[in-house]
Parts: structure tokens; C-alpha cells; sequence
């Protein structure tokens, strides 16, 4: 039977099935519940192993084991918590010590505006608890951004150049440590009004014992909700998919009068309403009312969400079903038997031509490239 392309990017059948497992889950559940019982975790723990789960994952139900130390482990799965915890701290405390000497040189130079961005920010926020990072974001003002690279490679750090942003390093290594970034990348090219809203709205904090600006909580929400899509989309960065979560009750507990209207609006500037639309139903998926419902009532970010899921499925489900079958059908293979050569040759051209950007952009050739394939319904 055919389903709804919604409810196959939604539910933990469909899209959410890829990210997050029954182990998972029912993880997210314990973690986000009001009153989390012994009972409940001993369940939990009964069908999750740590050895599985790996470290980034794990390092979640550490964070609920300091927040409620009320609440007993098995031995073999204690230390491994607390383990993992030191572990990150000190991975933490090497980004940060790299993000004081980098920015102190920066501001020593006339480069006072450095706003701190994403799993940094929420360090600095929630300084008991350590963070999966792989370097330190940061936003400069444009006028500041090639200052500030030549700055980072006069102090010997290597420094890999882009459009939006220069990735520093050690030099002779690929480990990451600072992302100075001109503005952020949602893949839409309309940040200019959104960046002026950040700075302005941004408050001047000791961070990592040096003085930086730090975003509003609307704004981290926001960031957070519209990049964890650009990740899902891009099929990266999907263990941060949890944290995303995380820090968004985290971030909308700690301000009473949190003002949504101020994540709409970032938005609209951004171009990004319907990735907002998209985060906040596939969170809601998640962790059930975890964000409220309000921007379901505008009909524009309706529309543009259900052509971003139409061209996020045919990407990611049709097209990545297609893609494996290309790889795994090869010339070598097809020339041992006429069959295969002539699935070779009736193959290979279609995935060519569907793979093409003016149909992977456009929500109305997909759509009818979709019903003629007999694939869900687009409605």
C-alpha cells in the first residue's frame, strides 16, 4: 500500500528510522521525561548496550546520569558513563584553550565582534556538561573575515579557505579546532539581514575566559533547528541529531518569555521556512509537543515544507536506492551475459538524467517523476 512522502520522512518507519533506533528512542523518552523513574531506566538499560551505542550517543545518557544522580547503574555501565564524560571534558578543554589564544590575538587586532555559534555556545551555557565538537564555530563581521584568516595563518595555524567560512587546524593534520565563519551556510544565500539580527541581538559574555558575544536563546534554537536539517538532508553530522534535541529543551526552559516570533522572522530572512517547518515536525516525531505548533498555522511555510520533503525524498529514498544500484552495477559485471548488458545500458543513462539538479531542484518534476515510478503519494 502506498504512504504519504510525509509520513515516510517522519515517522520512525520512514526517515527517522535511519537516525534513530528502538534503543534510541526509548533513550530520548527516558531522558526528556519530567520524572524519570528507576524503573523506566532499568528497562531502558535491559535493551540498550554501550558497546553499541558508541561514544557520541552514550555521551547523552551520561549527561542524564549527572542530572539525576539519584538513579542507579549496573557497574558495567557506571564507570564507562563517567569515563566517557572525562573523556570529552578534556577534549573540550583543548578546543577551548585554542579558542582563547585565537580570539585574545583577534581582539588584540581590531576584530571585536566574535560571536560564538552552535555546540561552543552551549559549552559556555552548560559548562558541567562536555560536548561533541569538532571545533569551535565562530561569526565575524565580513569586513573582519580575511583579516582574521591571515591572522589565524600568521600564528601558524594551517587554515582551509571557503566561500562562507576557514577551517583551522595544526598544521600538517586534519584535526579541526576553530570554524571562523562569515556567515552561516543554510545553503539558501540570503544571510546578510540574518547576521545583522544575530550581532545585534547577541550579548558580550566571558566565554572560555576571554570576552566574546553569545547568541539569544531564539537565536541558538533557531541555528540549531535549521542546521540539524541541513545535516539530516546532507546526510551528515546525524549523531548530532540527538543534541539538537538536547539543547532545544534546554534552551527553551531557560528563558520564560522565549519569543518564537523572533525564530519565524530569522526564517523568513534566511529563506529557511521551510526547513524550520520540516525541524520542528520531525522533533516533534521525536519527543512529542517538545516544540510548539504555532508556525503550522502559516500557509506559505506549508507549501515550502511539502516541496522540501518532496525533493528531500526523491534525493535521499529514490534517487540513494538508485545510486547503490549504480554502484553496484559495473561494466565488468554487465559484459558476462546479454541480460545484464541490457540492464546496463537502460540503467545507467535514466540514473545519469534523473540525477540531474534541474530535476533534483524542482519540486514539480520530481513529483511527477515520482507518480510515474509509482512511488508515494504526493499530495
Amino acid at each position: 500500500m502506498e504512504e504519504n512522502i510525509y509520513t515516510k520522512l517522519l515517522t520512525i518507519e520512514g526517515f527517522k528510522g535511519e537516525l534513530i533506533t528502538k534503543p534510541e528512542e526509548m533513550m530520548l523518552n527516558l531522558v526528556f521525561s519530567d520524572n524519570p523513574t528507576q524503573e523506566a531506566l532499568n528497562e531502558f538499560l535491559e535493551a540498550w548496550d554501550i558497546e553499541i551505542a558508541g561514544g557520541h550517543k552514550a555521551l547523552l545518557l551520561a549527561y542524564f546520569m549527572k542530572m539525576h544522580p539519584e538513579l542507579n547503574y549496573p557497574e558495567y555501565v557506571h564507570p564507562r558513563l563517567k569515563g566517557l564524560l572525562n573523556y570529552y571534558r578534556f577534549q573540550n578543554m583543548k578546543l577551548m584553550s585554542h579558542f582563547c589564544k585565537i580570539c585574545n590575538c583577534f581582539k588584540q587586532n581590531g576584530i571585536n565582534d566574535i560571536l560564538i555559534l552552535k555546540g561552543g555556545a552551549m559549552k559556555h551555557l552548560r559548562p558541567d556538561l562536555p560536548r561533541v565538537m569538532g571545533d569551535i564555530d565562530i561569526l565575524v563581521h565580513e569586513e573582519d573575515f580575511e583579516k582574521a584568516g591571515k591572522l589565524a595563518e600568521s600564528m601558524g595555524y594551517g587554515a582551509d579557505w571557503q566561500l562562507h567560512s576557514i577551517d583551522l587546524h595544526p598544521k600538517g593534520t586534519e584535526e579541526g579546532l576553530l570554524d571562523i565563519h562569515k556567515y552561516i551556510d543554510f545553503g539558501t544565500g540570503c544571510q546578510e539581514e540574518l547576521n545583522n539580527n544575530l550581532f545585534k541581538r547577541a550579548t558580550l559574555q566571558k566565554v572560555f575566559n576571554v570576552d566574546v558575544l553569545v547568541p539569544s536563546c531564539e537565536d541558538l534554537v533557531f541555528i540549531s533547528i535549521v542546521n540539524m536539517v541541513k545535516n539530516l538532508s546532507a546526510k551528515t553530522s546525524i549523531s548530532g541529531t540527538l543534541y539538537s534535541l538536547f539543547d532545544c529543551k534546554y534552551l527553551l526552559d531557560s528563558k520564560e518569555d522565549f519569543n518564537w516570533d523572533i525564530v519565524i522572522q530569522n526564517a523568513i530572512d534566511s529563506k529557511t521556512e521551510y526547513k524550520l517547518y520540516f525541524g520542528i515536525n520531525f522533533i516533534n516525531n521525536i519527543v512529542p509537543n517538545l516544540l510548539p505548533d504555532k508556525i503550522k498555522k502559516n500557509k506559505k511555510f506549508e507549501k515550502k515544507f511539502k516541496d522540501f520533503c518532496l525533493l528531500l525524498y526523491y534525493k535521499r529514498f529514490y534517487l540513494g536506492e538508485m545510486r547503490e544500484h549504480s554502484h553496484a552495477l559495473k561494466i565488468q559485471d554487465a559484459i558476462k551475459s546479454w541480460d545484464l548488458i541490457k540492464e546496463y545500458m537502460s540503467f545507467k543513462p535514466k540514473y545519469f538524467i534523473l540525477k540531474r539538479s534541474i530535476i533534483s531542484k524542482n519540486p514539480f518534476i520530481a513529483k511527477k517523476i515520482l507518480q510515474i515510478e509509482k512511488r508515494f503519494v504526493c499530495k
